[in-house]
């Protein structure tokens, strides 16, 4: 039996059942609650950055209490790294673009929490002197705000509607997705050999080695929660990779 340990939101949720739907052994999924969830309403940044949605789940990890941790490939920080623990697996990428539910006018006002989409939303919109309003929560929550009139439009990432069969009008943006969007990374301890062979059954080739580009790229800048950095990496033979950084 494999403990999986996850955040207790119903997108973490539908990441892990699909995490353990691909592995090859009985599993128990662990929720777990993150610093990030018990502050829903407070800037990531003020509670400290991406690291809040992983910390407590590696925590369980190192002192045994599960086996494998699931994440967004997004929330873990690029900066640092735990000692003890690797990713044993990346599943097959869903989509990483973001998407804009809502109206677009002279004026309007757009949900979005993220320091890459705020930069780039400000490029894209900036002629139609759109107003950006911090937004928290998770995805119920950010549409029942946009329902209910606090703000006309909402960015979201366009896999994580998916995962919870969303379905709402939608329209992909032409801006660059955050580094590992789309992607589910499943955890383990350096030295769990067992679990790092069950994990090999998940993995899947192509999206590692696109994980492994873009979160170099965050490395190599020292990028966290607050970094105004944005990267996809696509195709093959050769891999292509787009990015943007603002200081």
């Amino acid at each position: 039996m494999i403990r999986v340990g996850v955040r207790g939101s119903d997108l973490a949720l539908a990441y892990a059942t699909r995490a353990c739907n691909k592995l090859p052994v009985d599993t128990k999924i662990v929720i777990i609650k993150t610093l990030g969830d018990l502050n829903p309403d407070v800037p990531i940044h003020e509670i400290g950055g991406k690291g809040v949605f992983c910390s407590a789940i590696e925590t369980a990890l190192v002192n045994n209490e599960i086996d494998v941790a699931v994440h967004s490939l997004k929330d873990m920080p690029g900066d640092i790294e735990h000692p003890n623990l690797i990713v044993g697996a990346y599943l097959e990428r869903s989509s990483p673009y973001d998407v804009i539910l809502g109206k677009v006018f002279n004026g309007f006002t757009i949900g979005t929490s993220s320091p890459r989409r705020t930069k780039q939303l400000t490029d894209l919109y900036g002629h139609l002197n759109v107003k950006i309003k911090h937004i928290r929560g998770n995805i119920d929550t950010r549409l029942a705000k946009l329902d209910a009139g606090e703000y006309d439009a909402l960015v979201l990432a366009e896999a994580g509607l998916q995962a919870l069969s969303i379905s709402r009008t939608t329209v992909r943006l032409p801006i660059v997705p955050a580094v590992g969007q789309g992607t589910i990374a499943l955890q383990c301890r350096k030295d769990d050999v067992d679990t790092i062979e069950i994990l090999k059954h998940a993995d899947h080739n192509l999206t590692r080695r696109h994980s492994f580009l873009e979160r170099s790229l965050l490395k190599g800048i020292m990028g966290n929660c607050s970094t105004k950095i944005a990267a996809h990496a696509s195709e093959d033979n050769p891999i292509k990779l787009e990015a943007v950084y603002y200081d």
